[in-house]
């Protein structure tokens, strides 16, 4: 009984080593998907920094023209050129306030961008993480509990030399080494032979 456990056991793990390149595989692409994903959020993150960076020159650049345009205004003497002043003001204010509320929606989708690097990293570290402690838990249990211990496996040879040794000198045949199938096929065979 101990002996078809243990290969069971063996069995279900040479299962699970044989599917380990296939997971491995998948967790590659998956994490090859998320990096893909992680620089195209990453990117994105840069030129939404650029374009900010461009709308608060703007800005700047319209606040310059505004303070020139004061300036001028004190030195006109006619009413039509400060009205013409203060037409180009109210047209740097307006170019700043569509500047600020760009920078407004860029700040809101940054925010978006920020999550999104966050998932993306989140989820790049989660594959990797998942089969390594799986692994590592199983590695750190120490050996399998389901295989025999050191005194387990002497006793499970002991017991089977003697019954190979008994069915040989009973007549039967001893397939050594032909694996647990074997063994069963003759032992089904051997009570066959003996009923009949």
């Amino acid at each position: 009984m101990e002996l078809q456990q243990a290969d069971r056991e063996i069995l279900r793990l040479n299962q699970e080593v044989a599917a380990l390149p296939k997971r491995v595989a998948a967790i590659e692409e998956k994490l090859a998907g998320t990096k893909a994903g992680l620089e195209r959020a990453k990117a994105a993150v840069k030129a939404d920094d650029a374009t900010k960076r461009k709308y608060e020159s703007a800005i700047q650049d319209q606040q310059g023209k505004i303070s020139k345009y004061r300036d001028q205004s004190l030195a006109v003497k006619t009413n039509e050129q400060y009205k013409a002043l203060l037409h180009e003001i109210q047209f740097a204010e307006q170019d700043i306030k569509s500047n600020e509320d760009k920078i407004l929606e860029l700040m809101l989708n940054a925010e978006a961008r920020d999550k999104d690097v966050k998932a993306a990293d989140a989820s790049r570290v989660a594959p990797l993480a998942k089969p390594s402690s799986a692994l590592s838990s199983r590695s750190s249990a120490g050996p399998n509990p389901a295989a025999p211990s050191g005194a387990g496996r002497a006793r499970m040879r002991r017991t089977i030399s003697a019954r190979a040794a008994a069915r040989s000198a009973a007549g039967e045949p001893v397939r050594m080494g032909a694996g647990p199938a074997a063994a069963r096929a003759v032992d089904r065979c051997s009570n066959r032979r003996s009923l009949s």
